[in-house]
Parts: C-alpha cells; structure tokens; sequence
C-alpha cells in the first residue's frame, strides 16, 4: 500500500500532517485561507502519538520503550483488518482524550453511528480479523464496537443457529447436552415458547 510512494502521498494517504511550527501553520494560513487548515486542527506528530497511545495499549507500550524508530511490525494483522484500523484511529484521534464521554451528545451519537457502520457489511472473515487485530492492539473502543456486534449477530439465536452461524462444531454427546440444558435451564426458556 505505500510501496513506492512519496513521504508526502504516505501522509495524505493516512490524513497524517507534518509538525510545522506555529510560525509556519500561520504563514500555510494566511496563504491558504480556504484550506482544510483552517477548517481542521493539523494532527502534529505529538497529537498523533497520543492519539495512538490513547487509543491503542499495544502502541503506547511500543511507544514508552522507544521502539517506533523503524516503525512497528504488525504481522498479525491482515490488510482488510489493518485498513479498518487505520479508519478508526483517523476517525477517532479527535474524539474526547479523556475516553469517557462526549460533551457534545450529538457528536458522540455521530461517532457511535460511525463505528457501527466501520463493522457492517463486512464478510464473517474479514469482522473476525478485525475482532482479532482490537484485542491484538489493545484497542478498547474498536473491541467494545465489534464485540456490540458481535451480540447483535447472536442476539435471538438458538445455540444451533449460533454454531452453524460460526461455523462451531458440537462436541457435545447428546446426552451432556442434554445435562447442560437441564443445568441452564434458564437460557432455553424462550425456545420453548417459539
């Protein structure tokens, strides 16, 4: 994806900005007035590593070690999963540092609508390896948005469809199965009255 690309292409690719000096984002402005920097804070090198770290408890321990300089290898991530990854961090650098909530209940409404969206459509691998890449990353809000959905897709399901659904084989014999029903007998009562 940035084989033989420009610094400059790489940056615009991932919405990333240079970290210019307030002398020089001034001087960008008044030459550009209609540019995007007048209308979006520049994302500065700090601001992005922050961002990662508040975002991402596998990058902040890479960043408190020091161990960014040649960049961070990510082999357990697949490109489909890594792409979405890049969407979220883009989308949610500028979201409230604290983590805990939005001042503006509209924006954050926004963003949840946003995150539901970054899930859907995607084919039953493609959702797994993004699962897989938010638990590798330690990224929190990417886990409770996929598991959110996760729940949906199982939400109203008898365990049969579950497994079928999933792909899980039933290891059980017929007669521990039965014993877990009998044990659980709680969870099965709405199939009764199906």
């Amino acid at each position: 994806m940035t084989v033989n690309k420009t610094p400059a292409q790489v940056r615009t690719m991932f919405n990333i900005a240079n970290d210019f000096t307030a002398e020089e984002k001034e001087e960008i402005r008044k030459e550009s007035p209609g540019s995007s920097m007048t209308k979006r804070p520049l994302m500065t090198r700090r601001s992005q590593k922050e961002a990662a770290e508040r975002l991402s408890k596998f990058l902040k321990e890479k960043i408190a070690r020091g161990s960014t300089d040649g960049g961070i290898q990510l082999e357990k991530i697949g490109s489909e999963a890594l792409e979405k990854v890049v969407d979220y961090f883009n989308k949610h650098a500028d979201s409230d540092p604290s983590g805990i909530s939005f001042v503006d209940t509209a924006a954050s409404e926004d963003l949840k609508e946003w995150d539901r969206k970054l899930v859907d459509g995607l084919r039953m691998g493609a959702f797994f390896d993004l699962v897989q890449a938010a638990d590798y990353l330690g990224m929190a809000g990417l886990v409770d948005v996929t598991c959110h959905k996760l729940a949906d897709m199982m939400k109203g399901k008898t365990p049969v469809q579950i497994r079928e659904m999933f792909n899980i084989k039933n290891d059980y014999t017929p007669e521990q199965e039965k014993e877990v029903c009998l044990e659980n007998a709680w969870a099965f009562d709405d199939e009764d009255e199906e």
